[in-house]
């Protein structure tokens, strides 16, 4: 499904019928394969979180709530994942471990708050909150505290995401006037737009293991595709060309592979590429939703 605007997207995920399963196939290259990929789906009833080899073999079920858990990040280290979960009346982060145990609640707000993203260090997880009426990028340590607003409160700014290094943050924002990347330093300084065009650009904003490029979705080509830009602005290539939706773009650990979210299949699948837009393969075949949240790093 593809919410009605990139700012409703962070709070807002749904599923519709599919088509019957089918095998899973194996990606090629090969990935290592003590790699996980984190993915939310609606498989079991409602939105839980679960995990898989990147060649879509040994899903586990990490998550078992009434309420939806989805959009997962993976700790530096591999073994916490944070997500956002609806089981208190809103959307709050929550932590939890590799397998499901250890669960946390991070944020305690009575407006939503999700997106989450670890910082390289694994001591800040950066979210995406509606608590000052506009959404803004917001941080907060790993184990919760004191939480502060990185972006402008005066428009909408969602989606945050690290650079490998900590130093700065890409996100998406409306405050010149339509969805647009941009980059800002890391204390939420100097924002800097990186795409110019009247279609949506950005959500799940993905940087690349070396820091170089973002990759994300823009409607720019009249449906969802992914592209990737340098970090300057320049170099924007379109990798999916497609008349479904393709979205939620995560990189492999070594930069050579993409995994991303697509409608090609008439509901929502997990697919991976190569990181030039070649070679792609279904990981997933089910009659839910299956969305792609993020790669162990």
């Amino acid at each position: 499904m593809r919410a009605p605007g990139a700012l409703s997207l962070a709070i807002v995920l749904a599923g519709c019928a599919g088509e019957d399963a089918t095998a899973p196939l194996t990606p090629e290259p090969a990935i290592a394969s003590d790699e996980r990929l984190s993915f939310s789906s609606s498989r079991d009833g409602n939105l839980e979180i679960y995990s898989m080899h990147p060649d879509g073999t040994d899903a586990l079920r990490l998550t078992s709530h009434a309420g939806a858990d989805h959009t997962a990040d993976w700790s530096p280290t591999g073994r916490q994942l944070a997500f956002m979960g609806h089981r208190d009346g809103d959307y709050e982060i929550y932590v939890m471990n590799a397998d499901g145990t250890g669960l946390r609640q991070i944020t305690h707000n009575d407006t939503h708050d999700g997106f989450p993203r670890w910082s390289p260090d694994g001591l800040q997880i950066l979210f995406t909150s509606l608590r000052s009426g506009t959404f803004g990028i917001y941080v907060t340590g790993a184990l919760g505290g004191t939480e502060r607003r990185l972006s402008s409160g005066q428009t909408g700014d969602v989606g945050g995401a690290w650079s490998p290094d900590g130093s700065r943050i890409a996100f998406s924002s409306t405050r010149d006037g339509n969805v647009e990347v941009y980059v800002m330093q890391a204390d939420g300084s100097n924002a800097v737009r990186l795409t110019n065009h009247i279609a949506e650009d950005g959500v799940r904003l993905a940087w690349s293991p070396d820091g170089s490029r973002i990759a994300f979705s823009s409607s720019r080509d009249g449906n969802d595709e992914l592209y990737v830009i340098n970090v300057d602005g320049t170099g924007l290539t379109r990798l999916t060309d497609n008349p479904a939706s393709d979205r939620y773009p995560a990189w492999s650990p070594d930069g050579r592979h993409l995994a991303f979210t697509s409608s090609r299949d008439r509901n929502d699948e997990i697919y991976v590429m190569s990181a030039d837009g070649g070679g792609v393969t279904r990981l997933t075949f089910n009659n839910a939703n299956d969305f792609l949240d993020s790669w162990r790093r």
